[in-house]
């Protein structure tokens, strides 16, 4: 049991209901329980957490009072009641349905594990969508694994390739996303919907990724909840501490079905709630983790011997993770006389919970943090995808384990989108509706270079493959003097040109009388100078031997590819491609804003310093400003072109989820960082 010293505001001085009162109490509600009554939070009381299969449909106070520490007492309180209602046993064959009449200590599936894992709901055969089975119909269990409570298939939190590409789980790009105990043992994954959210898909369609594309909005109802939820594979001695599930525990073959099943016991390490309520369309984010996760005498994650080995970085597979936790649990009182602050003593509440349930294994489980959504001063008709998070950053020791210091649940999943390719459709911040099959191709976006097709492509055709590498890799093909940054040319020029909303390359030879005149050469040059803060290439016009671009192997491939790509766009285009970005309404930014949007946005990307992400000495995201970046000529430096770019094309795949405002104000916050040939603000944040 977790002792109660040095608890402030006297929060030792829990009482509770009689106690052995586990289970649900007699009365009108069948999940009335025993209550953990806590002191009043700034003068205000809110209902206590009870022990008990209750699950409150809303914040108390719907996220309106005047005092944000209240607020986030009351958020906190809401994390902790959803977590018994959810863990509370489950009345078998009934999926989602409490038993009421048994204590939150008994055996048997909780009731979030009997909602629907997302496998379950966006079900394919052969790329080809199937509808769901019905609600109350079993997860299907593979015959080696026959009497086990559930399949656990995923070996990351996210599997989808194209949320894998989106979605920032990982930090390094080199190694897998997977997280290992200290033992070099797997953590598995699932995600379940409950019922609410689950009949909105079904009856949306939205399992079907084309019925999904057609869709102008979607959106969950209030009481939807997902859950996310990280295992860890137990022993024996290990058990009383963890809920345990006897898992099924499976490769994913080729298909996505499940090979080289196993039984074995697995421990719950984490688990995310998001939860959407009427006072909170941005959803209510929950996260918890079993105590032991990276600290106590034996850390699942955390090895205290070892000081060489680096914290909350990627692995090779069974090569232990050492993991740490970013962002502290908070553990003091808030100040009631700043109501603007948003404060709880979390680890006191946490320690007072867990004592009211002593005798369960729930005991070992703490809220890390509730993250809600603040409403803006003045609430227009913005889309729910604007707002501020409280507070700003959170993260899982289990699940942001790699990005934890930027990690903001509601930031991240904010760009979260349906199967439509064509423009940005809000998901309502749930990324299982990209689970959706088929694939549907965004086919603006030209197909790299595979096979050639005509006589020209054969005769050019290393040529071309070689400018499509050099504008995938530039710095590490090209290296200094031509390129200084640690940037491609397709970290702006999207898909290394082929992306219409990223100021792609198609007719750019014409557009520069290529080949009757060398400013194409010379355009290259200048983003070689500017934008990749490095050197020219070549001299256009000299002759080859005195440097002159037309002997240059470099320039010749960057210009051969993009040739061939007119050539490619011609075969089902007619007329003249569009040039640059997509413009965006003209706007006057603020830095100040954009700060807020960036740490919401684009920080778990690029990272809080805007220095972008290259470990293991690898590119994974660009840096935005500072020595790495691209300096104050290139076309990126005017805040009308990056603010054009950022609305067209970020967050990377959700272009279009920033408003023009949003677009302004992070273009001029960028604008004010300093970077190579610029130490101070810019002033070009008014829009024309």
């Amino acid at each position: 049991m977790h002792k109660a010293s040095g608890w402030a505001l006297g929060l030792a001085l829990l009482t509770l209901l009689p106690a052995g009162a586990e289970g649900p109490t007699t009365g009108s509600d069948p999940c009335q329980g025993r209550a953990v009554q806590l002191p009043e939070v700034c003068g205000a009381p809110l209902r206590p957490v009870t022990v008990s299969c209750d699950q409150p449909a809303d914040v108390e106070g719907g996220l309106a009072q005047p005092n944000r520490n209240l607020r986030q007492r009351a958020a906190d309180l809401f994390s902790w009641q959803t977590f018994l209602a959810l863990n509370w046993p489950a009345i078998p064959d009934k999926r989602g349905e409490p038993a009421f009449d048994e204590p939150l200590r008994a055996r048997g599936p909780r009731v979030w594990e009997t909602w629907k894992e997302v496998s379950e709901v966006f079900r394919q055969s052969h790329g080809e969508p199937l509808p769901p089975l019905g609600w109350n119909d079993p997860e299907p269990i593979p015959p080696s694994c026959v009497g086990a409570s559930k399949l656990l298939v995923r070996r990351t939190k996210v599997e989808d390739v194209l949320d894998s590409a989106i979605q920032p789980t990982a930090a390094d790009g080199s190694l897998p996303p997977i997280l290992t105990d200290q033992r070099g043992r797997l953590v598995r994954y699932e995600i379940r919907m409950n019922r609410a959210a689950f009949d909105a898909v079904v009856s949306a369609r939205a399992w079907d990724a084309r019925s999904q594309a057609e869709l102008g909005s979607f959106a969950f109802p209030p009481g939807a909840i997902l859950v996310k939820a990280a295992w860890v594979p137990v022993d024996t001695d290990q058990s009383s501490r963890f809920l345990v599930a006897d898992a099924c525990v499976c490769e994913a073959a080729a298909d996505g079905s499940p090979e080289a099943c196993r039984r074995r016991p697995m421990g719950l390490a984490g688990f995310h709630v998001m939860a959407k309520t009427p006072s909170a369309p941005q959803w209510l984010w929950s996260t918890f983790e079993q105590i032991d996760n990276v600290a106590g005498l034996t850390p699942t994650f955390f090895d205290s011997r070892c000081d060489s080995c680096e914290a909350d970085r990627q692995t090779p597979a069974h090569e232990p993770t050492q993991v740490t936790r970013v962002i502290p649990i908070p553990a003091h009182e808030p100040n009631c006389n700043a109501p603007e602050q948003a404060v709880d003593n979390l680890a006191a509440l946490n320690t007072a919970i867990e004592n009211a349930i002593a005798e369960t294994a729930f005991s070992h489980y703490q809220l890390i943090n509730t993250q809600w959504p603040l409403r803006p001063a003045a609430a227009g008709s913005e889309p729910a995808t604007v707002f501020d998070a409280v507070p700003p950053l959170l993260g899982n020791t289990t699940l942001e384990t790699f990005i934890q210091e930027s990690s903001s649940c509601m930031g991240c999943h904010a760009m979260a989108r349906t199967a439509r390719p064509d423009r940005f459709v809000s998901a309502d911040f749930s990324f299982t509706l990209n689970d959706a099959a088929p694939t549907l191709p965004n086919r603006e976006v030209l197909a790299a270079p595979a096979e050639p097709e005509s006589d020209w492509d054969r005769e050019h055709w290393n040529d071309v493959l070689r400018g499509a590498a050099l504008a995938g890799a530039t710095y590490e093909l090209l290296g200094k003097p031509a390129v200084s940054a640690r940037l491609h040319c397709g970290s702006c020029h999207l898909a290394s040109g082929r992306d219409p909303a990223a100021a792609w390359w198609v007719g750019m030879a014409k557009k520069y009388d290529y080949p009757a005149t060398a400013k194409l050469a010379a355009r290259i040059n200048q983003c070689f100078e500017r934008s990749l803060n490095g050197a020219a290439l070549c001299t256009p016009g000299a002759p080859a031997a005195q440097g002159g671009c037309d002997g240059d192997p470099r320039m010749r491939a960057l210009i051969l590819y993009m040739e061939w790509l007119d050539e490619s766009w011609q075969k089902n285009h007619s007329g003249n491609p569009a040039n640059g970005f997509p413009p965006v309404a003209a706007h006057t930014g603020e830095p100040a804003r954009g700060a807020s949007i960036f740490l919401q946005k684009c920080a778990f990307c690029h990272g809080l310093d805007g220095q972008g992400r290259y470990p293991s000495d690898t590119y994974f995201r660009p840096a935005l400003w500072g020595p790495q970046s691209f300096n104050a000529s290139a076309g990126m430096a005017s805040p009308a072109t990056l603010a054009a770019f950022a609305h067209a094309n970020m967050p990377l795949g959700s272009g279009g989820e920033l408003t023009p405002q949003e677009a302004w104000d992070l273009a001029c916050y960028l604008d004010s960082q300093p970077r190579p040939g610029k130490s101070s603000p810019g002033a070009g944040c008014r829009a024309p």
